[in-house]
């Protein structure tokens, strides 16, 4: 066998581990998806955000977590959602209708 044949075959099975790679990639992500309770740096990749970032939220109790054995922290999936959720920034056209609702309220009273 020539070094000029081996070569191609080397990038074959380049691209064949990049492939399973990929595979497992995907597949470790679906299996995290099924998770509700998070570590610190799977809750970071969930929420797209470093783990630093994570941390400092906790120390400054701006987010809820879990600190079940005094040392290691842990997020409860439903939890992280609920907490995005209540910081929703709000259209331009739903505060226009909220503030028409309310003048509308005002106008009822007089």
């Amino acid at each position: 066998m020539t070094q000029q044949n081996s070569v191609p075959k080397d990038t074959q099975l380049q691209r064949q581990v990049a492939e399973l790679q990929k595979r497992v990639d995907s597949l470790e992500d679906i299996l995290d998806n099924g998770k509700e309770v998070l570590t610190v740096e799977e809750a970071a990749k969930f929420m797209g955000m470093a783990r630093s970032t994570l941390y400092k939220m906790t120390c400054d109790q701006s987010i809820p977590f879990y600190r079940p054995n005094g040392k290691m922290i842990f997020f409860e999936k439903a939890d992280i959602l609920s907490w995005i959720r209540r910081n929703r920034v709000y259209t331009q056209e739903e505060i226009d209708e909220e503030a028409r609702l309310h003048m509308q309220t005002l106008s009822k009273k007089h």
